[in-house]
């Protein structure tokens, strides 16, 4: 599957790159707070790209504005939802009409996709790893009728196990997914078992 450099315009100019890979299926994933050395090649991002890719979709990965070779500042997360809405309608300029979108992210990244995907059209699913309960709340998730993908760390003192789990059960939907690692927030050598839960539970790009 091809690689390719893009620039998506949203209020500002972002970078990104595109894998291609069924027009049918698409996902969009959001890198981990800008402030805190967050870029699209952060190692959780690069998993979920990899396990997405595995499954036939087209990735686009990008930077949030004032990250790498993006323009802007940070935002304090509205101008990023807006960068997440404009990469999510990029990406939908790739597939057919009727292809579908998860939108996925890490971290502060997930907190950010998530409220983007609100206004997704096409919307499949949610993917988000280290989602920070503590720091973000997530009522607005409650609002999904989708799919939705946890992925949640046992020692993570950023966004503890504890909140994902209590939201979890809390959460009303039949099509809810939860993966627990054994790991810090940061995932290091457990980038494998994110792909592996991707290839695992996410259902396949319809093969053309």
């Amino acid at each position: 599957m091809s690689i390719k450099r893009v620039s998506i315009e949203a209020d500002q100019t972002l970078e990104g790159a595109l894998r291609a890979g069924s027009k049918s299926a698409g996902v969009v994933i959001c890198h981990p707070h800008p402030l805190y050395g967050g870029d699209m090649h952060n190692n959780v991002v690069g998993a979920m790209e990899e396990g997405f890719s595995q499954q036939g979709y087209t990735t686009l990965i990008f930077n949030f504005r004032g990250v790498g070779g993006s323009r802007g500042e940070y935002d304090e997360g509205e101008g990023e939802v807006r960068d997440a809405f404009a990469a999510s309608e990029y990406l939908r300029q790739h597939l057919d009409p009727a292809g579908r979108i998860i939108c996925a992210g890490y971290s502060f990244g997930a907190w950010v996709i998530s409220r983007a995907a609100l206004q997704v059209q096409g919307l499949e699913g949610l993917f988000l790893v280290s989602y920070p309960f503590l720091i973000y709340k997530g009522e607005h998730l409650k609002a999904f009728s989708k799919k939705i993908y946890f992925i949640g760390g046992t020692y993570d003192d950023i966004a503890p196990l504890d909140d994902l789990l209590a939201f979890y059960k809390r959460l009303e939907i039949t099509d809810k997914y939860l993966k627990v690692i054994p790991t810090t927030h940061f995932y290091g050598g457990k980038e494998e078992e994110i792909t592996d839960f991707i290839k695992e539970s996410v259902e396949p790009a319809p093969r053309p």
